[in-house]
């Protein structure tokens, strides 16, 4: 007997519900699902821990450039009398970025049910994706360049960074690990 008030509990294989799960001898909850369900909740949990950096880290430039888009189309409109909607939009948009890839990766952990009629989505990357990707990495870094130079921590310039002499930076690294051989010979 199948109790709708029941959560549904992740199994490799599918969903099932507890209830239903335990009343039933012919399906057991064994101890290797159960063990995949622990792993799977432990590397989301790590996932959703880099997510909380890397998607603070583009988040806030995002929600910048929404705000500046913004404000100059509200401008616009206004002395040309359209609409601001579609600028309205992607403010939205930046402003819920952030909690959406929270949301997007417990879904992808706890889908909800297939309805007959949504369409197919193709999970690979696409090209345009990827430049997507870049260019909003690009922007990203630029901005928080922007914002730690102008507070005063970062104290060099693009230029500066490639002036400096990299080669006695990383000598010591290298002749570290080139010595690490010699230690298991003698």
């Amino acid at each position: 007997m199948k109790n709708p008030q029941a959560t549904p509990v992740l199994s490799y294989s599918r969903l099932r519900e507890p209830e239903a799960a335990a009343e039933s001898a012919a399906e057991p909850i064994d101890r290797s699902s159960r063990l995949n369900e622990i792993v799977t909740w432990a590397v989301l949990g790590i996932c959703l821990a880099a997510w909380a950096v890397v998607g603070l880290f583009l988040w806030i430039p995002r929600v910048l450039r929404a705000v500046l888009s913004f404000s100059a189309r509200l401008v616009h409109s206004t002395l040309a009398e359209t609409s601001a909607e579609p600028a309205g939009r992607r403010l939205r948009s930046a402003a819920s970025f952030y909690r959406r890839g929270f949301v997007a990766a417990i879904e992808s952990i706890r889908p909800a049910p297939a309805r007959d009629d949504a369409p197919e989505v193709d999970a690979g990357p696409s090209s345009a994706d990827s430049g997507l990707l870049v260019r909003e990495a690009m922007w990203a870094i630029a901005v928080w360049y922007l914002i730690l130079w102008s507070a005063g921590p970062l104290r060099g310039t693009p230029v500066d960074l490639a002036a400096v002499p990299w080669s006695r930076l990383w000598s010591g690294w290298v002749d570290a690990i080139w010595s690490v051989p010699d230690l298991f010979r003698s």
